[in-house]
C-alpha cells in the first residue's frame, strides 16, 4: 500500500510540475509563445499620420544579445517621435523557440509597435516554422505614411543558392504603382554586398529597385557593422545597421520624399 501511494505522489509532482521541463530544442510554440506579432503590430500601427514625417528604429542580429535587447527597449522608449521599430533578421543563433521567445518578451516591452524579418540563423534548425509562426509570412509588405515598406526574404545560402530567394517576381508585383504610394523602402537581413546573397540575382534585385520611381532605400543586417553603399549609379542607397550586441541602432527618417539615417548607440 505505502508503495502505491509513494507511486501516486511521485506521478502527482511530476505531473504538476512539467511546465519547469526543459523543452525540446524542435518544438516549435508553448503556452509562453506569442503569435503572429507582425499582424497584431501593424493592426496597432494602422496607415494614418498626423504629421509628414515617418520615423523609425532599424536594428538586427539580436541573436546571443538578451542583455543588450534590454538596454534597446529602454533607449528606445526614450525617444520622441518614433512610430515603429523594424528588426532586420537573426532573432536567434541555433533557431530554436527559446531564443526567439526570449527576445520577443523583451521587445514586447517597446511603447511602439515592432515588427521582424527573417534572418539566416532563424533559418537554421526549426527556425523557419518558429518564425512563422511567430511573426509570420518571411514576404509581406505594409504600407505607412505613403511609403510602402517591403519586408523579405534575402537569405540565399540557406535555399542552397536556388535562385529563388530574393523572390524577384514578387518583389517585381510588390513595386508596381499603387494609389497613396509615394516611396519605397526595401528590408531584409542579407545585404547584397555578402557572399551569403545569391550572386546571380544582384544585378536583377538592384536593376529592380533602380527602375521603381520613388524607391528610397534597401535596409539590411547580417554583417554586424553599419556601413552604406551604392551597388550601381541609381544614387539608391543601401544601408547596414550595426548588431544589437554592439549597442547601436539606426534612426531613419522619411520626409519630403527623403530619407536620412542616424546612428544611435545605447
Amino acid at each position: 500500500m505505502n508503495k502505491f501511494i509513494l507511486l501516486g505522489l511521485v506521478l502527482t509532482v511530476g505531473l504538476g510540475s512539467c511546465n519547469r521541463f526543459e523543452y525540446s530544442p524542435n518544438q516549435v510554440f508553448d503556452r509562453n509563445s506569442p503569435q503572429d506579432v507582425n499582424a497584431s503590430s501593424l493592426k496597432r500601427l494602422g496607415e494614418g499620420k498626423t504629421d509628414d514625417t515617418v520615423r523609425f528604429i532599424l536594428t538586427g542580429d539580436t541573436q546571443r544579445s538578451r542583455d543588450e535587447t534590454v538596454a534597446f527597449v529602454k533607449k528606445a522608449n526614450e525617444m520622441t517621435g518614433v512610430d515603429f521599430v523594424l528588426i532586420a533578421g537573426d532573432f536567434t543563433e541555433f533557431g530554436v523557440l527559446k531564443e526567439m521567445e526570449w527576445i520577443a518578451r523583451s521587445l514586447s516591452k517597446l511603447n511602439v509597435p515592432y515588427m521582424g524579418v527573417i534572418g539566416n540563423h532563424d533559418l537554421t534548425s526549426r527556425g523557419r516554422q518558429v518564425f512563422e509562426r511567430m511573426f509570420g509570412a518571411l514576404n509581406y509588405t505594409f504600407n505607412y505614411g505613403g511609403t510602402k515598406f517591403i519586408c523579405h526574404d534575402t537569405n540565399s545560402r540557406e535555399y542552397k543558392f536556388n535562385g529563388e530567394v530574393p523572390n524577384i517576381s514578387w518583389l517585381a508585383s510588390e513595386l508596381q504603382p499603387q494609389n497613396g504610394i509615394s516611396n519605397y523602402v526595401a528590408v531584409s537581413h542579407v545585404p547584397t554586398i555578402s557572399p551569403d546573397f545569391d550572386p546571380n540575382l544582384v544585378k536583377p534585385y538592384t536593376g529592380l529597385f533602380a527602375k521603381t520611381p520613388g524607391f528610397l532605400a534597401s535596409l539590411h543586417a547580417h554583417t554586424h557593422a553599419y556601413e552604406s553603399y551604392f551597388p550601381d549609379d541609381s544614387g539608391i542607397p543601401y544601408v547596414i545597421t550595426s548588431a544589437m550586441g554592439n549597442e547601436e541602432f539606426l534612426l531613419v527618417e522619411i520626409i519630403n520624399h527623403k530619407i536620412s539615417f542616424e546612428r544611435i548607440s545605447f
